[in-house]
């Protein structure tokens, strides 16, 4: 569901649209693109998210995720031309001070090739770098990094995690990860490793009645999506291994599995798609498993 105020400016959009004489289908193709990116935006920033107020640095991730979830290059600039057109009306209409679509390039064909998963040894030092960390709520830091490897969620996942989706299931622990998307759940079994940073975070998670979220800040609010990628900026940057982002752990996490596992549908079920052939195109293999 759509927060109220952006809710009226993409119906106001909508008047617009209809006022300038677009045809029905633009008009509806615009609505329904514009729709799934408010949706992705409210979640990845915590319902902290305006039409109004929108940056070029959240359609810039926005346009990442995109990439990241292997949709193809028409379909993302498809995404980024109805975001222009709205953020023009935004402007034209001062409801914004400036296009914050305009400089966000479209995608070329090669851009939508995925980075190259990290190696084990790039892991172990990520790992290594967010636990050398000297910040003062490092365990947070720490676990958040252990569930981006070793669970492979998504940014909007970590940030909406709730107290009550953790449970501690002897001899491990099982998170209950919410779609964004409105999709339902999935359980998520998590390895020692992971299960120890978590439970090292919970024991000095500050104490609120205010927020049930699992990954608080230092004042006790929840964290931003922003966070989660700037800690493992930091950490890849601290590990010497160059260009890391959550969306990059989540395809080496997804990797690790199909190399261990060569479970297509096991695949599927952990990394929250629908259809095992959204699986088979994010790993880039073949309908019978092949490279």
């Amino acid at each position: 569901m759509i927060a109220a105020g952006n809710d009226n400016i993409l119906n106001q959009f909508e008047q617009y649209l209809s006022q300038i004489a677009l045809s029905p289908k633009t008009i509806t193709n615009y609505l329904a693109d514009l729709r799934v990116f408010v949706r992705w935006a409210e979640a990845s920033y915590n319902g902290n998210f305006a039409l109004t107020r929108v940056s070029p640095d959240q359609i810039r991730a926005y346009r990442q995720h995109l990439l990241e979830e292997n949709r193809a290059p028409s379909t993302i600039n498809r995404h980024l031309q109805a975001l222009r057109k709205c953020c023009t009306y935004l402007q034209q209409t001062n409801l914004s001070s400036a296009n914050a679509a305009a400089e966000i390039p479209l995608v070329k064909a090669l851009a939508q090739q995925p980075a190259t998963p990290l190696t084990p040894a790039q892991i172990e030092a990520l790992l290594a770098a967010a636990h050398s960390t000297r910040s003062s709520i490092a365990k947070r830091d720490v676990a958040i990094v252990h569930l981006l490897v070793h669970a492979g969620l998504r940014v909007a996942e970590v940030v909406d995690l709730q107290m009550d989706d953790v449970a501690f299931d002897f001899p491990g622990v099982h998170l209950s990860v919410r779609d964004g998307r409105g999709n339902g759940s999935r359980d998520m079994p998590l390895p020692d490793a992971a299960c120890t940073a978590l439970n090292n975070w919970l024991v000095i998670r500050p104490k609120t009645a205010n927020y049930p979220n699992v990954f608080l800040s230092q004042e006790g609010r929840p964290i931003s999506a922003r966070t989660v990628q700037r800690i493992v900026a930091r950490c890849a940057r601290d590990a010497g291994i160059g260009h890391v982002t959550p969306q990059l752990l989540r395809r080496t996490y997804a990797h690790q599995l199909w190399q261990q596992t060569r479970d297509i549908e096991l695949l599927r079920t952990r990394l929250g798609h629908q259809h095992t052939a959204v699986t088979t195109q994010y790993l880039g293999i073949s309908a019978n498993g092949k490279k």
